[in-house]
């Protein structure tokens, strides 16, 4: 894909993204009315099911809160990423020895999943706890965590969030998923490389045929009021206040066009932009994209920044089958070997990662970790099995009091720690998805 296409899907998603964040205290009914306006619809829910279940949310502190998500395909070999022991005294398995001297920056949990079936197909419930097939029964469809937080935080950044290397995992509220930056190149021009004139004035074009697009639609709307009694009329007045936010955030957003992004001046990293890393097979490939998440987020181009692992043999020593092919291993002791192998190289880029972010100092003197949630995680339990439970699950930094494992003896959903996450960014909601509540044993 060319850059300039990707500039513009980018735009566009962006508009999207701008307005998903106003429908977050709208539960939509599968009965909708359509309004029309300039070849487009935009749907709105009958006057009586326009009933909040909570507040948008907004940031309990000046100190910006962030979020990284990493997340791989295939789950990890379960015995030797799950502790034994619960607590603060417990022993580090194998698998997670690379993150030994950061033990007191980060959680690790067992027993903590959705209670979802389905395997390799159920793997896009991680961020969410909702199959994309049954979204329809939650009143926030299945939102991903990453997304839910770019509502909260979004609009303070050139970019609301970001999603790297492979898509499938990110969705909105309204069930779209959010398209994945494929290329480094792409998205280190994307974040640290000015606009031609000419791509800005596209940007300006399109946010503008945006706004006439609410325009439009306002004024079609306007004529319901003849149609309806005094509290749907209420009720629609504030579904018009819920446009007006979309296009408030849509003047936001046109905002940013003309100022300059930020410049990196790290050899090593300017060299991601020439697309001589953009490879499929290379000892590198995570640690490029964990340096460009770093970036993003050091450099706050977003607050809420995501990657999805892709399949591969990423040419690593004593490794020769793909990451796919080794997760069926059945127990035997040449893939498992090789598995280890590739899980040691993720926990190893991993750590680097997070301690990068504690090495990070900013302007209020708190290290970059302490306001960032770092969350990694599978969809999948074990690959060789095919399971979704018993998810591999680490959190690190954010402010949490880590240095211990947590069990949830399959108790508590997972959706209740991503309500943790999202109470600790700011959101004022009592609910996530599936949660029941905040997850018992962090804090």
């Amino acid at each position: 894909m060319a850059l300039s296409e990707l500039k513009q899907k980018t735009v566009i998603s962006r508009k999207s993204q701008v307005t998903e964040m106003n429908a977050a205290s709208s539960k939509l009914t599968p009965r909708k009315r359509v309004l029309t306006g300039l070849g487009v619809s935009l749907t709105l829910p009958l006057m009586e099911s326009l009933m909040p279940r909570h507040a948008v949310g907004g940031s309990k502190t000046e100190t910006p809160q962030r979020l990284a998500v990493v997340s791989v395909p295939f789950g990890m070999v379960v015995d030797r990423f799950h502790p034994t022991a619960a607590g603060a005294e417990y022993g580090i398995p194998e698998t997670l020895l690379p993150l030994k001297k950061l033990r007191g920056d980060f959680t690790v949990f067992s027993n903590l999943d959705h209670d979802v079936r389905g395997g390799h197909a159920a793997n896009h419930t991680l961020l969410s706890g909702v199959k994309s097939t049954e979204r329809a029964g939650y009143p926030d469809g299945n939102i991903t965590v990453d997304q839910r937080a770019a509502e909260i935080v979004g609009h303070r950044t050139r970019y609301p969030s970001l999603v790297f290397w492979n898509d499938g995992m990110s969705f909105t509220r309204t069930g779209v998923r959010v398209p994945a930056i494929a290329k480094p190149s792409d998205a280190f021009r994307l974040m640290f490389v000015d606009d031609s004139e000419e791509q800005k004035q596209f940007n300006r074009s399109s946010l503008s045929s945006s706004g006439s697009i609410l325009d439009t639609v306002l004024e079609d709307a306007r004529s319901l009021n003849k149609e309806l009694g005094k509290s749907d009329q209420r009720k629609l007045e504030e579904y018009f206040s819920s446009i007006r936010e979309t296009e408030k955030k849509l003047q936001i957003s046109e905002s940013w066009i003309d100022k300059p992004k930020p410049q990196v001046s790290d050899p090593a990293a300017q060299k991601i932009s020439t697309g001589s890393l953009d490879t499929k097979i290379g000892s590198t490939n995570v640690e490029i994209w964990l340096d460009l998440m770093f970036l993003a987020l050091q450099m706050d181009s977003t607050r809420v920044v995501s990657m999805a692992v892709k399949n591969g043999n990423w040419g690593l020593d004593g490794v020769t089958d793909s990451y796919h092919t080794l997760s069926h291993h059945g127990q035997r002791e040449e893939p498992l070997k090789q598995l280890a192998i590739l899980e040691e190289h993720l926990m190893t880029q991993l750590a680097r990662f997070v301690g990068r972010l504690k090495e990070t100092t900013q302007h209020d003197g708190q290290t970059l970790l302490s306001t960032t949630q770092v969350l990694f995680g599978s969809g999948l339990g074990s690959g060789s099995r095919h399971s979704n439970t018993n998810l591999p699950l680490i959190l690190a930094g954010g402010g949490w009091k880590h240095g211990q494992h947590i069990d949830a003896e399959r108790k508590q959903p997972l959706c209740n720690l991503y309500l943790s996450m999202l109470q600790q960014m700011g959101a004022e909601q009592d609910y996530f998805n599936r949660s029941l509540s905040t997850l018992t044993g962090l804090v």
